[in-house]
């Protein structure tokens, strides 16, 4: 009796990682994502995480690490470039204020897409404003006929859910495109 051969072992594939392009508006949420595929690969060790993301800059934010890239620390690297990384090339608090008051707007999005952009640039502060000013500013920066509808809105009522009606209103009265005939 014989046996039929044993298929030949699988050969072992390298791990692949598709890691998105560095975020500088929100450097933490870029590590997150990137965290989070370490996670699902079983990548785990702090120099190997380190060669992941010093392969994924792009030239102009490897400048910006260039001394942790040339001489790795030699105990957390990965978490020394993370927090380095983030400390240089997070806005300052003056340019994320003096943004959020003069340029953040509506443009295409949504009231409570504008809200998130707006605690964004808040930072920390966000959970400790005074929930009235940052009210006011939201309703200023919203289309007039919205603000209208709002206006009957209590006072009492928390930001997410003014920004979810908001979004409604938006909704019904963004003006509708008809075609026309020729």
């Amino acid at each position: 009796m014989s046996r039929a051969p044993s298929p030949a072992p699988a050969a072992i594939s390298p791990i692949t990682l598709k890691i998105p392009p560095f975020w500088p508006a929100d450097p933490e949420i870029w590590f997150a994502q990137v965290e989070a595929q370490f996670t699902t690969r079983g990548i785990i060790t702090q120099r190997t995480k380190f060669d992941h993301i010093v392969a994924s800059l792009t030239p102009e934010y490897a400048t910006e690490v260039r001394d942790l890239i040339l001489h790795p620390p030699g105990t957390d690297p990965y978490d020394s470039l993370k927090k380095e990384l983030i400390r240089r090339t997070t806005a300052s608090e003056q340019r994320r204020l003096q943004r959020l008051f003069t340029t953040e707007d509506l443009g295409d999005g949504t009231p409570s897409q504008l809200l998130r952009r707006m605690k964004q640039l808040l930072g920390d502060k966000a959970d400790t404003a005074d929930p009235s000013f940052l009210r006011e500013l939201f309703l200023q920066r919203l289309p007039s006929n919205v603000r209208m509808v709002l206006a009957s809105v209590k006072e009492t009522e928390d930001l997410e859910s003014l920004a979810a009606l908001a979004d409604r209103v938006a909704e019904v009265s963004s003006p509708s495109v008809s075609s026309m005939k020729t």
